[in-house]
């Protein structure tokens, strides 16, 4: 039994060991997280009479950094483009979005915080926010899109029993068997009386 706890106690120490070299050797991870503030300036005008399917130029004002390195220069481009929603009563709105903003590390999806109501100068700033998370892991950077609802974590209780799923039996149709037909009733030819030979005869004269 000796012998068997000090192997016992020997491995959880190597696994402990283990984890702890895997711990130190592995690159601290670091986030931008989604719903960042980022600021854009427009590089044109967007007058009101804009049609769907124009594009106004607009850059980033700031630089966007992260464990002290550059995610975004400012200066990088993005593009306002005019599109439109339709409405139950069949009315076309116009709706100006934020869209093909591109870091190194690829297309960051963002979005303004308030809608964009035309006309808009040159020089404006529309202020916007990721909608991605940006993650920083040693030499690597890669842009995560969060679940659009959050993940619940509870535990279900152990003392509910769920009622188990019970399906209806399924209704099978029986095609009735057919109905026997009467034939038709035919009448049958009475036969003629035979003469009896032993009537009575009338005598002659």
């Amino acid at each position: 039994m000796p012998g068997i706890r000090r192997t016992a106690v020997a491995v959880a120490a190597f696994l402990l060991l283990g984890v702890a070299w895997a711990t130190a050797d592995s690159p601290p991870q670091h986030a931008l997280p989604a719903g960042t503030t980022i600021v854009f300036v427009t590089d044109a005008p967007l007058d009101a009479g804009r049609r769907e399917g124009d594009v106004v130029s607009v850059h980033l004002r700031n630089d966007i950094v992260l464990d002290g390195t550059t995610i975004a220069a400012a200066g990088t481009r993005a593009k306002l483009v005019v599109g439109g929603t339709t409405n139950p009563a069949g009315k076309r709105t116009p709706v100006v979005t934020l869209e093909q903003f591109s870091i190194p590390a690829g297309l960051l999806p963002v979005t303004t915080t308030a809608p964009i109501v035309p006309p808009i100068p040159s020089g404006a700033e529309i202020a916007a926010k990721t909608l991605a998370e940006v993650d920083h892991i040693g030499d690597r950077w890669s842009i995560r899109v969060p679940f659009p609802f959050a993940l619940s974590g509870d535990q279900p209780a152990s003392a509910y029993t769920p009622t188990p799923a019970r399906t209806a039996p399924a209704r099978v149709l029986i095609k009735p068997p057919p109905r026997p037909t009467t034939p038709p009733l035919i009448a049958t030819p009475t036969p003629a009386p035979t003469p009896d030979p032993n009537a009575t005869k009338i005598p002659s004269r």
